[in-house]
């Protein structure tokens, strides 16, 4: 970890004491973070949704998690489930309805969240702002794209949703269950939480098991009511 000058845009990896107080306000972050929010506003179709989405995702970065997401695989994954299951369906309900394929953007929301926490495109991200930013962009994007395509799609996105909820819950297994750690970097990185990085790693994969797996539940419970209220409105229309 020592070899390389670079520092990670979240900076450092902050000890425990210090985590409170690594709030990332780089100028440029703010800068491009306001003018999604601006550009969010304008294309919003229900703009109190847009907001909650537009907070989350500026506090995914400002606030110390961005900064712990350095010192934790495990803080990093949560920052993703965030991101993935919380910000991208308020950003997806905001905007306006949009027909895009359900299947294909499921498998590149697996595809891309796998493959980003992997160990050489994980180790990318902390060498270089570029990579850090594709991943980021690249799993919001298919996040929200993913979240857009089960709205319009309407029953048509059962099978899609109990796909990419087995394939996030399949992650979760590989994490726990791996006997060795992924990360090399979270062996310097760890250890002042009280983790090894193998620990580390197995909290990362609890988290996506049990909170992951639960918010993806709730979501899929949310669209099938929609569905249920959709169906009972159309048979009393007729």
């Amino acid at each position: 970890m020592q070899e390389d000058a670079y520092i990670p845009f979240c900076g450092t990896p902050p000890l425990p004491e210090q985590l409170l107080t690594s709030w990332t306000l780089d100028p440029f972050l703010l800068f491009g973070l306001a003018i999604f929010s601006a550009l969010l506003w304008w294309q919003a179709e229900r703009r109190g949704t847009a907001l909650g989405g537009a907070v989350l995702v500026t506090l995914l970065f400002v606030s110390p998690l961005c900064a712990a997401s350095m010192a934790l695989f495990s803080a990093r994954v949560g920052q993703h489930i965030l991101l993935t299951l919380v910000a991208a369906p308020l950003l997806a309900a905001a905007l306006p309805r949009l027909r895009l394929p359900v299947w294909p953007v499921s498998l590149a929301f697996a595809l891309l969240f796998w493959g980003w926490h992997m160990p050489i495109p994980y180790a990318a991200t902390l060498k270089a702002d570029l990579t850090y930013w594709v991943m980021h962009l690249s799993l919001t994007g298919t996040a929200v794209a993913l979240f857009v395509a089960f709205r319009a799609a309407g029953a048509l996105a059962a099978v899609p949703a109990v796909f990419t909820a087995a394939q996030l819950t399949a992650f979760a297994v590989v994490l726990t269950l791996a006997p060795s750690a992924w990360h090399d970097w979270h062996a310097f990185t760890a250890p002042p939480y009280g983790l090894s990085a193998l620990g580390d790693q197995q909290l990362a994969g609890a988290l996506m098991w049990v909170a992951g797996g639960g918010l993806f539940m709730v979501l899929v419970a949310l669209q099938v009511r929609r569905l249920l209220r959709y169906e009972a409105i159309a048979n009393n229309a007729n």
